[in-house]
């Protein structure tokens, strides 16, 4: 094993901990003591037709052997229901084998799903189709219990009729219809399936600016690409190190069915909704529309790019360009949510997404609101919007991406605008690159993971040259201590991107409405980071240094830094109240004295936890390990603008580590009001 690798492979069990424990992680045996899924369905015949099919495709030993296998059986009604439909006139003894082999790899998946480990959106682990799962949990009424029971639904039509039949090397459910694979690309199918689902005059404005052309990528197979993932698969081959077999591409696309649109009326004729089922007329009072609104938003534009509905500066385009982000994220991959990150105690969990438009969507866990899903909500008092709402049925995956359905009309507005011109923007950087949801990255719970590894040109938003080492850390989900990293890794949304080696790394941050901002990096410290001159500009090719290099060595205690952790301080408000006149330092005033260094501390609302992963230790304002810098203040245009990390130390086997980035205007962090903590 090479010096760097071993190295690696030490810091990654403690670097990013900032406390250090030990424990003992016990090997796991199975033992088959009963039916395997292939028994099973043997014995069950109801599902023998699936079985055939299992049989033809070579795989029905498969499901006999050691392992750990979620099939999700169609009944024999569902298969001939199938074949009537798609291959009329065929059974299957007389499908291709590969039809087969697709039906067969369709239903099976590479880890066990209980009904108690499913949540409505993707499942984590795609099916052996190499297709992604997508979950429905809701109500139905069952007649024979006169009751209502929950209904597990799989790619909006296949209902789970018998759940949680247990085997040695799995579970089996019963399903009520074949999971449809499309091997279309997303543009594709979602034209095959607009007017079933109702969504025509959304469809015909895809098509209408050509914005379907460009959601057609599935996978980068460039010999490049693929030359360098095999080489640093064969490199990071210990245990606990991954590397990603592929770089997909991906997109999710946020649709109104026709009956949302019914709703608003063309501006250029009050009595007339955009919707009447006349799909040109819809098309031009759709585009007028979206016309009012991106003429205030963008006067300097108006009325130049009317008569071509493939600018990207055209209005209708740009409206339907703020529906599509380049990321295939179900329904459950938009806000992250884990247990055992609790930002939430000071508020809902927020996630910012670049749209295809360029503009900013904020994606919000409603609490209060069930933890539905809703864009551009807002409840200041002096810009109030309900937001919309992302339904959780509907929609359906494909070979490229997802479309979802929304119960309301999603625009870039004044409001919008203003909204995010006047709260702070905190983007995680697991959210920041999509390849990392495209690809299963994000999150990985594997319970032995040390890093994913990236061979350099992986990432379009994130440059950096082979002498760099660039990778993914996060939390590991299992409750056990294993040979992964840290228990109790500080990390907002669990997750940080990491750099070792002589990394000059570059980063592209999505735009934000025009205005000052102070630009901050949330980050890990301890006696292992290194030191990085930062650079800040519109172009990678043309960057400035902002402020000292950043020594991420420096921890809390340094008086550098200025920290003195909330537990030691005097509340302000009980300060206050016992008029103490004894000079105790308030919390606020810690707060400005390490401002005024250029350092905050983390989040009120982020916390380690206990290896137990539910219990919570200390706030990060109670963490000498984790810290905020300011980088710098800027006047920000509305482009797209670029960080540079460049590796200063002299010393050899140190990290850089980028956990979030928060880009606050002066409304925030010098107004009226004090910022708040969380």
């Amino acid at each position: 094993m090479n010096k760097l690798k071993y190295y690696l492979l030490l810091v990654l069990t403690v670097v990013l901990t900032g406390c250090y424990d030990e424990g003992v992680k016990l090997d796991n045996y199975y033992v088959f003591n009963g039916q395997t899924i292939g028994d099973y369905l043997d014995a069950n015949p109801n599902l023998s037709t699936f079985d055939s099919i299992l049989s033809r495709a070579g795989m029905r030993g498969l499901l006999r052997t050691y392992g750990n296998y979620t099939c999700l059986a169609p009944t024999n009604a569902a298969v001939d229901s199938y074949l009537a439909e798609h291959f009329p006139g065929q059974s299957v003894s007389t499908l291709s084998d590969s039809i087969l082999t697709a039906l067969a790899k369709s239903h099976i998946i590479e880890k066990e799903y209980l009904t108690s480990n499913l949540s409505t959106g993707y499942l984590e682990q795609s099916n052996m189709y190499d297709r992604k799962i997508q979950v429905t949990i809701g109500k139905t009424f069952d007649t024979s219990l006169n009751d209502s029971v929950t209904a597990y639904i799989f790619n909006g039509k296949s209902r789970i009729v018998a759940a949680d039949d247990t085997v040695s090397n799995g579970v089996v459910h019963t399903i009520d219809h074949v999971l449809e694979q499309s091997s279309y690309v997303l543009p594709d199918y979602m034209s095959s399936q607009a007017q079933e689902n109702g969504f025509t005059l959304f469809q015909a404005a895809l098509e209408a600016t050509h914005l379907n052309d460009s959601l057609r990528l599935v996978k980068d197979d460039t010999q490049k690409m693929e030359e360098s993932l095999s080489q640093y698969a064969a490199k990071y081959s210990t245990a606990g190190l991954k590397v990603p077999a592929s770089r997909k591409y991906g997109y999710t696309v946020f649709v109104e069915r026709d009956k949302v649109f019914e709703t608003i009326y063309d501006p250029q004729n009050r009595a007339k909704p955009v919707y009447t089922n006349n799909t040109a007329d819809d098309l031009r009072s759709l585009f007028n529309y979206a016309k009012e609104i991106c003429d205030e938003v963008y006067p300097d534009d108006a009325g130049k790019y009317d008569d071509d509905y493939t600018h990207p500066k055209n209005p209708l385009n740009r409206f339907i360009a703020y529906h599509i982000l380049k990321r295939n994220a179900g329904y459950s991959d938009l806000v992250v949510s884990t247990p055992d990150w609790s930002v939430n105690e000071g508020g809902d969990y927020v996630e910012y997404y670049e749209t295809l438009a360029g503009e900013l969507l904020r994606c919000q866990k409603v609490s209060l609101l069930g933890n539905g899903i809703y864009f551009n909500r807002c409840t200041r008092d002096n810009n109030l919007m309900d937001g919309v709402a992302l339904m959780s049925t509907g929609g359906a995956s494909t070979i490229n991406g997802n479309f979802q359905f929304i119960d309301g009309v999603l625009c870039y507005n004044s409001k919008v605008e203003t909204m995010l011109r006047t709260e702070r923007i905190r983007i995680d950087t697991g959210a920041l690159l999509p390849e990392l949801t495209n690809n299963s990255i994000r999150l990985d719970n594997d319970d032995e993971l040390l890093g994913w590894f990236f061979p350099q040109g992986y990432f379009k938003d994130l440059k950096y040259d082979d002498k760099c080492v660039c990778f993914y850390n996060r939390w590991p989900m299992g409750k056990s201590a294993g040979n992964g990293s840290h228990r109790d890794l500080a990390a907002h949304e669990t997750d940080n991107m990491n750099f070792g080696g002589e990394y000059d790394v570059t980063i592209r941050i999505p735009a934000v409405p025009a205005g000052q901002y102070e630009i901050r990096l949330g980050y890990v410290c301890n006696s292992l980071m290194s030191i990085s001159q930062i650079y800040f500009g519109y172009s990678p090719d043309n960057m400035m240094p902002v402020g000292i290099p950043l020594d991420m060595n420096l921890i809390g205690t340094n008086p550098k830094v200025g920290m003195i952790l909330d537990n030691g301080l005097f509340d302000d408000y009980t300060y206050d109240i016992l008029r103490n006149t004894g000079g105790q330092t308030t919390i606020s005033e810690n707060d400005k004295a390490m401002r005024n260094l250029g350092y905050m501390k983390g989040p009120s609302a982020q916390y380690r936890v206990e290896n137990d992963r539910l219990t919570k230790k200390q706030k990060a304002t109670n963490d000498w390990y984790y810290l905020r810098r300011i980088i710098t203040t800027q006047q920000l245009e509305n482009r797209p603008f670029y960080l540079r990390f460049r590796k200063v130390d002299a010393r050899t086997n140190r990290l850089l580590n980028l956990d979030f980035i928060e880009i606050v205007p002066r409304s925030v962090y010098n107004g009226a009001t004090p910022e708040d903590r969380n």
